[in-house]
């Protein structure tokens, strides 16, 4: 049986870049989809997202495959607002980083533990 990790790791693998980063940029906005990647120019975001746009750097598509799979997993788990709520915020769980920060540093282990962590855990009242 697939868990909801692998299945993450699966999608974010088998999906074009291009609609990868397109669907990132209409969950999670272009501000967030640069921060992921380190880019500086704030129109990559948008070109990566054509059809027809243009490839990201090695790196950045990893960068980009990381960040939809710690997406997919929380939007499927709890869906897109608490997702990007917690793309965005502070977490305890990573040292009061980002996950976006995280993310850019392809620290893999550490944000998809603290996504599974944050999934699992139990709901404070």
């Amino acid at each position: 049986m697939r868990t909801t990790v692998e299945t993450a790791y699966e999608v974010s693998i088998r999906v074009n870049i291009h609609a990868l980063v397109s669907e990132l940029n209409q969950n999670l906005g272009s501000p967030v989809v640069q921060a992921i990647t380190g880019t500086k120019d704030r129109g990559m975001p948008a070109q990566w997202g054509r059809p027809d746009g243009p490839e990201p750097r090695q790196q950045v598509t990893a960068r980009l495959r990381l960040g939809y799979r710690v997406w997919k997993l929380l939007c499927d788990a709890e869906g897109k607002d608490v997702a990007l709520a917690w793309m965005v915020g502070s977490n305890p769980r990573l040292n009061e980083q980002t996950p976006v920060t995280v993310i850019r540093e392809l620290n893999a282990a550490q944000v998809i533990g603290a996504a599974e962590a944050f999934i699992n855990g139990p709901v404070a009242a």
